[in-house]
């Protein structure tokens, strides 16, 4: 988890800050104030010139059209009576609203005028000039009194006058002159309306109820208008916090696939050390196990060679034979020692017949001493014969004695070399064993580089402008050969302003519609941990899950909905409303989950690379009805770009 970084100069911008909005506010209530009043100036101005020249003069229509009836019969009899008191009387009646003046029969004396007596100025005063009052409206006085009306108004609404057709008798003796009253100036009804505001005249009530009805509605305006832009800042600042905390998470997480980059690339030389290492020693381990092979093969050939050149069932034959001989000369020794010990006591014997028989005849002393001869003879020969067979049996035990050591020497070396040999296959087994282990950790090593360079490959995604890698090479490869005509832009920065970069994998311009296109080189089963929108996405592969990364947002959904929004930004304007559309690509053999399929859709779209010419096309085709502005394929371009139409052709 990374801390959102904070300005430190931040807290000294906010009085500032706070101060200004407070003028602008005050500023915003000053210019609705002045709307306000303008407005209710130039409605209680109308309501002024309504109530004149509408409402007072259709009051003062009828109130002349009535008098025309009654008041000269009532004039005309005063006169004739000689009553002017009652002449005034009656003119005064009106309280000087309008003008009510009684002339001679010629209309140039005037006789008598309402408020005459009067300290306050009538407002039409002008018409007691009777060059002015011959401009006004008037009934003829006569002796007698009048019975009919001379003229009367169709209604209240009629300026002039008609004519009634009937005729009265009788001498004229004056005229009765009708002056409508002079509307007061506006600043002066103002100035009486601001003098007594709650004045229970309905023309102030009227003035009152209009200004106070545009004061509480520039009022409401103004809340509304504060409440508006209030809402509007508070969006503002939380973009421009999202935005903020978006940058600071962006640089955070550069700083950190840094060091995640040179950490695992670091590793992964480590492994790739390992794994050569490990493969140096198995070529080792291979080689001496070849030796050792080797001599095993000498070693059981030499066995082979051993059996064959020294047999041992002959020497022990041999020994044998020379054991039974060495036995039988024992046997014989044996014999001739008992013949030698017989010869011995017959010679000691005869000796002693000899020795005791001293006068026997010389016939049989020869013959005794014959006999003597003879014995020794034959046990001297006997003896003779004793000491062949003891160096017979010497020889014999000499020969016993080699074969012995032969046999000795022959069994020794050949467990000797049995030994060795069960050596050797041991250590064959070990070093085989060895071997496998190795291959082993060798292979696990390179299925640890292989996943560490897959992992730098996607950090390296993350990190902006990059080269491209396989996968983004094979989507541009699909691009240009199925879409030859477009525009396929590269790693294009979307980003406006302040925003910093943004690249995008790569932008399509079709001839409706401009796709946003992000390479996702994860291979498995795609899946979200909650709702596909706004939680994190997985690869599955085997026992093996991956966080899917994504440099804006916590998917790459919120990812290329930034961009998408950034395109946007870049190319609209008030007549342009073209369809920026989004995908997500993943390799052929992913497969993504329905979960995230059925809930990214719209504007956006999540699939293989299998199908992303079948998902542009059907884009495009729905493009045809959103692109309300109709922009051609090069105004597009210009727009993209900000080349002109020769430049990009």
């Amino acid at each position: 988890m990374t801390k959102k970084l904070q300005n430190p100069e931040s807290v000294k911008i906010i009085p500032s800050s706070n101060a200004k909005r407070v003028v602008e506010r005050l500023g915003r209530l000053s210019l609705t104030g002045i709307f306000a009043f303008t407005i209710g100036g130039l409605t209680t101005f109308d309501r002024y010139n309504n109530y004149w020249d509408k409402t007072i003069f259709r009051v003062q229509t009828v109130d002349f059209n009535i008098l025309s009836y009654t008041l000269p019969t009532k004039l005309s009899y005063a006169i004739t009576q000689n009553k002017p008191e009652e002449v005034q009387r009656t003119l005064d009646s009106n309280y000087t609203l309008f003008g009510l003046i009684v002339t001679d029969s010629s209309g140039q004396k005037i006789i008598a005028f309402s408020g005459k007596d009067s300290n306050r100025p009538p407002s039409w005063k002008a018409a007691l000039n009777p060059q002015e009052l011959k401009n006004h409206p008037y009934d003829l006085l006569l002796d007698p009194p009048p019975v009919y009306p001379q003229w009367t108004y169709s209604s209240s609404h009629a300026i002039e006058r008609t004519a009634t057709n009937l005729t009265n008798r009788g001498r004229v003796i004056g005229r009765v002159y009708y002056v409508r009253g002079v509307r007061p100036i506006f600043q002066d009804d103002f100035l009486t309306w601001l003098s007594n505001p709650l004045s229970e005249s309905s023309r102030i009530q009227t003035y009152t109820m209009t200004l106070l009805a545009c004061v509480t509605g520039s009022l409401a305006f103004w809340i509304l208008w504060e409440y508006i832009l209030y809402k509007k800042r508070v969006a503002i600042d939380k973009a421009q916090e999202r935005e903020q905390a978006s940058k600071d998470n962006n640089k955070v997480l550069e700083v950190l696939l840094a060091e995640r980059i040179n950490e695992l690339t670091l590793l992964r030389n480590q492994r790739e050390q390992e794994e050569s290492l490990l493969t140096r020693d198995t070529n080792n381990l291979d080689i001496g196990n070849q030796i050792l092979i080797q001599e095993i093969c000498q070693l059981k050939e030499s066995l082979t060679n051993l059996s064959k050149n020294t047999d041992s069932i002959p020497l022990e034959t041999e020994l044998e034979k020379a054991r039974l001989e060495a036995e039988q000369n024992l046997n014989k020794q044996k014999k001739y020692q008992q013949h030698i010990e017989k010869l011995s006591q017959d010679l000691r014997l005869v000796q002693n017949i000899q020795q005791e028989a001293t006068e026997l005849q010389e016939s049989e002393l020869a013959q005794l001493q014959q006999q003597i001869e003879d014995i020794k003879n034959s046990r001297s020969l006997v003896e003779s014969e004793l000491n062949q067979l003891r160096n017979s049996e010497k020889n014999s035990q000499r020969i016993v004695t080699i074969l012995e050591k032969q046999l000795a020497t022959e069994r020794l070396l050949q467990e000797e070399l049995n030994s060795k040999l069960k050596i050797l296959e041991r250590s064959l087994f070990e070093s085989q064993q060895r071997e496998e282990e190795l291959k082993k950790r060798a292979k696990q090593a390179q299925a640890e580089s292989e996943a560490l360079a897959k992992e730098i490959r996607h950090y390296t995604e993350d990190r902006g402008r990059h080269p491209l890698n396989d996968f983004e090479i094979s989507i541009l490869n699909s691009l240009k050969q199925h879409f030859s005509d477009k525009e396929v832009f590269t790693q294009f920065d979307v980003g406006t302003g302040q925003q910093g970069t943004r690249f995008t994998d790569f932008i399509i311009v079709m001839n409706n519609c401009c796709i946003v296109i992000e390479a996702k080189s994860y291979t498995g089963i795609i899946e979200s941990v909650g709702f596909a929108r706004n939680t994190g996405w997985t690869c599955r592969n085997g026992a093996r899950t991956t966080n899917i990364n994504a440099c804006w947002g916590r998917n790459p959904y919120e990812q290329v909905k930034t961009y998408c929004d950034c395109l946007y930004g870049r190319i609209h304007s008030q007549w342009s409303n073209l369809p920026v559309y989004a995908v997500v690509v993943f390799p052929g053999n992913s497969d993504i989950d329905n979960n995230i399929e059925s809930n990214i859709s719209g504007y956006y779209r999540v699939t293989t690379l299998n199908h992303l010419v079948t998902v542009i096309e059907q884009l495009e085709n729905q493009a045809r009805f959103q692109n309300r502005t109709r922009l051609t394929y090069r105004q597009i371009l210009q727009k993209l770009t900000g080349i002109s139409n020769q430049q990009v052709a």
